[in-house]
């Protein structure tokens, strides 16, 4: 009965979301996967369901269907798309607002949302709706064979890190109402005053091109998307301060979706942040806006700058350029002028990456930094490098801080705005 499922497994779509009817309507498709063509949908879906028991499919939401090789080659922010492209096949008028709105629209945070966030008019709605378990009743000798068979391509942890049981964590979908400014009622849905506004507000836009999936199944396939401008007004002041600074630093910097885009402005957003009711969001907004700076060019420097701050050390300055000795010019991500210290953020990334992104080899890339920092010393300067490991452990940031003799400051972050009564660094906050 195993052999015979993983040969079934063999048959099926790979880089696609399937249900059991898009097998039965497809040409030839039931013979395909061992069954007759009189085979009905739901003698389909209970084959699927035994795949899925097996350890051969992955159950993406209820009668949606992953090939396991797809769902682990993704990267974890892919995956949340994925699980979002899955609401989507079953309610193509989902409107998708929040968290999972900032991804589509090409802004992301510093960890892959926890859930997948839509609009919903009723109250009894709201709230978390677990997704089934990808692995349905699988064995615990079933799933290891499976992590076996199709090992994660991208680690868990942001920038490195070994693969972990994470990868199969399904992701649920979390339900919101609409702004309170935009109910008549507080347990009713849009009013009637606002709904021809939101309806035409509302954005129709392709569904992202991921790695792992076959573009030509996605092109085409639009999804309703918040605007961002509401987006980034309902959202930021419910995140914590890092993840607020990371979407407007790339928002302020014109980092949306693919391609450069012109840089961001208040007035875009400021049609919507009377949706903000509350003084205490208005202030998170305020203060996220405030510290939020064009000149950051990645998420991992935007995080730097709060950890930075957080840790009341003074501010550096960015993207600060110097002329080396060899005749070079270089741009630093920080530079401190009085202790004369630059500062480096190493995304592991950019050395994973280096053939896409600059055409060089990783050991090219090594080398040109090796050469690069010879030359910032030799003009004087100290270079302090740290890592996506030193942002996630603030002690640790601090002594690099402290022994690089970069100066204390009594400036004001805003950060109390967001961590009222708490002020340890980096105190997580998740955005719903």
């Amino acid at each position: 009965m195993a052999t015979h499922l993983t040969s079934l497994a063999t048959a099926l779509p790979r880089g696609r979301l399937f249900r059991a009817k898009d097998l039965w309507d497809s040409s030839g498709g039931a013979r395909g996967i061992g069954m007759s063509a009189s085979s009905d949908v739901e003698e389909i879906g209970r084959r699927l369901s035994a795949l899925v028991d097996a350890g051969e499919l992955l159950r993406i939401r209820r009668g949606v269907y992953l090939h396991p090789s797809t769902w682990l080659q993704s990267a974890p922010w892919d995956r949340h798309l994925i699980a979002a492209a899955a609401v989507h096949l079953l309610a193509p008028q989902t409107h998708f607002c929040r968290t999972t709105a900032l991804t589509l629209h090409g802004l992301g945070l510093l960890h892959p949302p926890d859930a997948v966030t839509v609009r919903t008019a009723h109250n009894s709605e709201t709230g978390l709706h677990p997704a089934p378990s990808l692995t349905g009743r699988a064995s615990t000798t079933a799933i290891e064979r499976l992590q076996r068979t199709h090992p994660p391509a991208h680690p868990q942890t942001h920038d490195g890190g070994a693969p972990s049981p994470a990868a199969l964590r399904a992701i649920g979908t979390r339900h919101h109402q609409y702004p309170r400014t935009l109910r008549d009622r507080l347990r009713e849905g849009l009013g009637e005053e606002w709904k021809p506004a939101y309806e035409q507000a509302i954005l129709r836009q392709p569904f992202p091109v991921l790695q792992a999936f076959d573009a030509e199944l996605t092109a085409g396939r639009e999804v309703c998307v918040e605007p961002l401008g509401l987006v980034l007004a309902d959202t930021v002041p419910r995140l914590n301060f890092a993840d607020a600074v990371v979407v407007l630093d790339a928002y302020k910097a014109g980092r949306v979706g693919e391609g450069e885009r012109p840089a961001g402005t208040l007035s875009a957003v400021e049609p919507w942040l009377r949706l903000v009711a509350s003084a205490r969001g208005r202030a998170r907004w305020d203060a996220a806006w405030t510290f939020a700076d064009a000149r950051a060019e990645s998420a991992g420097e935007s995080w730097a700058r709060v950890r930075i701050a957080e840790l009341g050390f003074s501010a550096p300055v960015l993207q600060r350029m110097f002329l080396l000795p060899n005749g070079k010019s270089c741009i630093t991500d920080f530079f401190w002028e009085g202790p004369g210290v630059v500062g480096e953020f190493d995304g592991l990334m950019k050395y994973r990456n280096s053939r896409v992104l600059s055409g060089r080899s990783a050991e090219e890339v090594v080398i040109a930094e090796k050469e690069r920092e010879d030359g910032l010393r030799a003009l004087g300067l100290s270079v302090l490098r740290f890592t996506w490991a030193d942002l996630q452990d603030p002690s640790r940031l601090r002594r690099l801080l402290n022994a690089a003799g970069v100066p204390f400051s009594q400036r004001f972050t805003g950060a109390d705005a967001f961590y009222q009564g708490d002020r340890r660094a980096g105190r997580t906050r998740k955005g719903r």
